[in-house]
């Protein structure tokens, strides 16, 4: 498919082309007019000093001349010489102001084409850009279409249904009891999400100031609003192209190898805890289950924090939307920070409660794992997770997205581009007038003597 960003620019490329021919022809145009003008008006001032010499020489004469017919013929002939004489200063004065016209028509075209030039320069180095950007969506588009991708929702959905992770998950129940299960995964969970909500709190930002572009920044402000919604849409299913398949493949081994215990037969595949391990486990449970008990609840409390953490930010972005120069007296904004200091202070009381009660029992249960052991059941954990995402995760409607996005952000580009050529074209005429008033402004003082007196018609 054609893709709509590099249509754009070469788009833009061929009005802006378009446009610097028209104002290269009007440059050469104005330039031969000035060419001829200026010969027209050395032919007229030529002229007009010629007249003041002849007028000089025939008054020159008329004041020796002592025969009143002589005298009377000398003053009609000066007469119409002087007539003959301010008809040409008008001329001059023509000249000049068509001079003065064609000169900032000139300088209009001069500038036309050197904006036209500068934005040719520019939609060339957007459509190299587009070029290299287009093809990478088109390699997005196309490894989604095609296998593995294609169908890595519907195989991921299949393998978590499958023997392989339920022999997976029986084995890892076979070595850690259940409630060191769970609060592994609390724990696991918790992190995961707190970075989730990071990410939220990072796109919320981004989303708020693109609206706010949106709403002061006229027709630029909202294409930069639908560029924000496009790089994201991209750069989501540009992440699923270059990690998914590699995550199903990971996931895929952390469960073959856990059901490759499960179901072995001969007792030479080595289990994740050895016997001895899984006999102190047992001997513990009681103490350590109970103390897991107590455990569990420190996570919600971390959560509290992590939450009223959220808060704030959420406030702050509101915070600022709503009233941005009261930000450091907002009641808002304290009370979430005074929310964060409380969850922060009960996550804290909590854990000393803990550490006094139940801490040394958990810490005696969970001592008995050994390290390896702990990365299997993180492998795990993380498998789960990616099996879950994948499962859930359409990667045609990724692609869709990213070109719909791309979409709207090219008709955005487009709207903007045209009302910043009417910004251009309108900054044009008022440069053009305003030199041409500057000059009318300087030559009206002479201009009107001379029309006054009828030099011009």
């Amino acid at each position: 498919m054609a893709d709509a960003l590099l249509v754009f620019w070469q788009q833009q490329l061929a009005i802006y082309q378009a446009e610097q021919k028209a104002a290269q022809d009007d440059l050469a145009k104005e330039q031969a007019s000035l060419q001829t003008a200026n010969a027209q008006l050395a032919t007229d001032g030529k002229a007009f000093d010629k007249a003041g010499s002849d007028i000089s020489a025939a008054r020159a004469k008329l004041a020796v001349t002592t025969v009143p017919a002589d005298a009377n013929a000398l003053i009609t002939q000066i007469t119409q010489m002087i007539i003959a004489q301010r008809g040409l200063q008008g001329a001059v004065l023509d000249d000049q102001d068509r001079l003065a016209d064609l000169q900032a028509s000139l300088d209009s075209a001069a500038a036309t084409l050197a904006r036209a030039s500068a934005r040719v320069a520019n939609a060339q180095a957007s459509i190299a850009t587009a070029q290299a950007e287009a093809s990478k969506r088109d390699m997005y588009r196309a490894a989604v279409a095609a296998p593995p991708l294609a169908t890595l929702k519907a195989d991921s959905a299949a393998f978590l249904a499958s023997a392989t992770v339920t022999h997976a998950t029986t084995r890892l129940g076979k070595n850690f009891p259940d409630k060191l299960l769970a609060i592994a995964g609390k724990r696991h969970d918790t992190r995961v999400s707190h970075l989730k909500s990071l990410r939220t709190d990072l796109a919320n930002s981004s989303d708020a100031l693109a609206t706010e572009q949106a709403t002061d920044s006229g027709l630029a402000g909202a294409a930069s609003q639908k560029q924000t919604a496009f790089q994201r849409a991209q750069d989501t299913l540009a992440n699923y192209v270059a990690t998914a398949a590699n995550s199903y493949t990971k996931a895929k081994a952390v469960m073959a190898a856990l059901e490759a215990i499960e179901l072995d037969a001969s007792g030479t595949v080595p289990d994740v805890l050895t016997a001895a391990e899984k006999a102190q486990l047992t001997a513990l449970t009681t103490a350590g289950a109970t103390a897991e008990g107590t455990a569990e609840t420190l996570d919600a409390d971390l959560n509290g924090v992590f939450t009223a953490e959220g808060a704030l930010q959420s406030q702050i972005l509101a915070s600022i939307a709503a009233n941005v120069d009261a930000l450091a007296t907002d009641p808002n904004i304290a009370a979430k920070r005074t929310a964060i200091e409380t969850a922060r202070t009960t996550f804290k009381n909590a854990l000393s409660t803990f550490a006094a009660a139940d801490k040394k029992d958990l810490d005696q249960w969970e001592a008995v794992v050994p390290e390896a052991a702990w990365r299997v059941l993180l492998d795990y954990q993380q498998a789960m997770a990616t099996l879950n995402e994948l499962s859930t995760t359409d990667p045609a409607a990724l692609a869709t997205a990213m070109d719909t996005t791309a979409t709207d952000y090219v008709t955005a580009l487009g709207a903007a581009a045209i009302a910043q050529r009417r910004v251009d074209y309108l900054g044009d005429a008022i440069a053009l007038r305003q030199e041409r008033l500057d000059s009318a402004q300087a030559a009206l003082a002479g201009r009107l003597f001379s029309a006054i007196r009828g030099d011009s018609y």
